[in-house]
């Protein structure tokens, strides 16, 4: 409600133009019957056709102002509904931004794209119809009993009681149905994340021969969210034949009574069917405001899913400064024991973890799970180190915006990633200004511009989601075309060399030096034929640095990288060459 009260601050002019019009539109609706018991009473009745003119005329005026006012009342209510769900959709993107990794993988990506796609969704639309069907309901129940009052006061219990019955049915129903709207959305969460597994591991799941069984996983859902929606249906069901039965029985009412009064001629019968209509709209409103108050703890538990997400403690704080310049005299990055754990592991990731970056070329190798992608988003501040602190140049990368941080980084992750559209969308994404020039520059040094210029478009060359039409080596050099592009003082590559061959692996390494002579490297990888030549060389073991140095110290010191050298053929050549 805290996210409504804030809309509704900042749009209150809009708010109340639309209630003005719903006012208009009830107003319209209830002076049609008026005029046709005018019609009936003071000109068929009398034969006075002046009056009919008359009052026909009045009430073909009164219906194209009804319904101009009805359509700009949609109109105002679907732009008051459609700009909530952009102040939603922008707070929720704005709010995710700003996430550490471990709370966007608590919420899950399922969940997160369901909270910013279906249930904003179905905020925008019970909005609009609480604008259309609840808010004009109330106002057109009192005006008619109130109007029936004016006619004949003997007439006002018949849509009293009429309005009470139906009230009380449309309450039992809205009862029982609000419990489901909960439990509806988190079967909808459980689906989408069945069926986003199903998508993109449906190669995984052919390989092992699992079609039986995702199939009926996903039928086991699709029956679960089956069985809450029918369960509200059937309660949905209930309303058409009780307003049905309620009409007919107001009906009755008004044509047993009021043929008794007629006939006494203490009611005229144009006046009998202006009651009789404005019990028919009453109950007309209260059944389309039942059917919406029922997806109304639909819309509340939506906008809470939302609400629990914005209201997360963002972990990782922005510093005071904005911008920073690196010190000559100053390594570029330096780790200073730092310790860095995830959530709810026993044991950090990284553990006293010391070790300077410098201009050249720095190369972390270890085991898996040693904690050398860690190093990468500590770095980057994806999320915060438990202990000690991480400089860049002389500045703590606490005291500094993220934003200023992450741009004196270029990154190239262990999972090569492209964004859908062309090749020359994504090499701008790493730097919107680059020129022709360095865009070509870029691709020949991460060894990309053969291929590219073999493709028939070139650089406007079609990328599919993920990159999934090219190799992985293909979606390799692109990302790190990609990175080099972006000016920074830090490139890291994790590990971003190895769906490349030998030989393009070493020309790449080449061009890397020569290219990014003036910046920091930092290159994780698994072959050490790709970081032998590196100015350091950083080994992890089970996340403590076990050795640190050059290719030929390290093998002549360090047990772990003498283990990775040997199980690589590299510790034979080592030893040949010294012969």
């Amino acid at each position: 409600m805290k996210l409504f009260k804030i809309f509704f601050k900042e749009y209150r002019k809009l708010f109340f133009i639309t209630f003005i019009l719903m006012i208009g539109q009830a107003v319209g609706t209830l002076m049609i019957p008026y005029y046709v018991a005018k019609i009936i009473d003071e000109g068929i009745l009398l034969q006075n056709q002046t009056n009919i003119w008359q009052n026909g005329l009045l009430m073909l005026v009164i219906a194209i102002v009804t319904g101009v006012v009805a359509i700009a009342a949609s109109y105002y209510s679907a732009i008051l509904a459609g700009r909530f769900g952009y102040f939603l959709r922008k707070k929720l993107v704005a709010k995710t931004q700003k996430l550490s990794l471990a709370d966007m993988d608590a919420f899950g990506t399922p969940t997160l794209l369901a909270r910013t796609t279906s249930d904003i969704t179905n905020i925008q639309q019970i909005l609009m119809m609480v604008f259309q069907m609840i808010i004009p309901a109330p106002l057109i129940c009192l005006a008619s009993i109130g109007l029936t009052g004016m006619i004949s006061w003997q007439f006002v219990w018949i849509p009293i009681a009429s309005i009470t019955l139906f009230s009380f049915i449309a309450l039992l129903v809205i009862k029982k149905a609000i419990p489901l709207a909960d439990v509806m959305q988190q079967r909808m969460d459980k689906m989408m994340q069945v069926l986003r597994e199903f998508y993109t591991g449906v190669r995984v799941i052919r390989a092992f021969n699992k079609n039986r069984y995702e199939k009926e996983r996903t039928d086991d859902t699709f029956s679960r969210y089956a069985a809450v929606m029918i369960r509200v249906n059937k309660l949905f069901a209930v309303l058409n034949p009780t307003v049905n039965l309620v009409m007919g029985l107001g009906m009755t009412a008004v044509l047993v009574f009021g043929s008794i009064l007629v006939t006494q001629n203490t009611v005229p019968i144009g006046s009998l069917t202006a009651i009789s209509e404005y019990t028919v709209l009453s109950l007309w409103f209260l059944t389309m405001a039942a059917m919406v108050i029922v997806m109304i703890p639909k819309a509340l538990a939506s906008l809470e899913r939302i609400g629990e997400v914005l209201a997360v403690n963002e972990e990782v704080v922005d510093g005071d400064l904005t911008q920073f310049v690196l010190a000559d005299d100053k390594p570029v990055v330096s780790f200073k024991q730092v310790d860095f754990s995830y959530s709810g592991a026993e044991e950090p990731v990284l553990a006293n973890i010391t070790f300077d970056i410098c201009k050249g070329v720095t190369a972390i190798v270890g085991g898996t799970g040693s904690g050398k992608s860690t190093i990468a988003k500590a770095l980057l501040r994806f999320k915060d180190t438990a202990e000690g602190e991480i400089l860049f140049g002389d500045v703590p990368i606490k005291n500094v915006t993220q934003e200023a941080l992450r741009q004196k980084i270029s990154y190239v992750p262990q999972k090569a990633f492209l964004f859908s559209g062309t090749i020359l969308d994504n090499f701008l994404f790493g730097n919107p200004n680059a020129t022709e020039k360095e865009i070509k520059k870029a691709a020949e040094v991460a060894q990309a511009e053969a291929f590219i210029q073999s493709l028939p478009e070139g650089y406007n060359a079609f990328v599919a989601q993920k990159g999934n039409n090219f190799s992985g080596g293909q979606k390799q050099r692109l990302s790190i075309a990609r990175a080099l592009i972006k000016p920074a003082d830090v490139y890291f590559f994790d590990d971003s060399f190895s769906a490349l061959d030998y030989q393009t692996d070493a020309k790449l390494r080449q061009a890397l030096k020569t290219y990014l002579k003036d910046a920091a490297i930092v290159i994780v990888a698994q072959r050490l034929a790709t970081i032998k030549d590196a100015d350091q060389i950083i080994v992890l073991d089970e996340g403590k640095i076990v050795g640190q140095g050059s290719h030929e110290t390290l093998l002549a010191t360090c047990s772990v990288y003498q283990e990775f050298a040997k199980s690589q053929g590299m510790e034979e050549k080592h030893e040949h060459k010294a012969v």
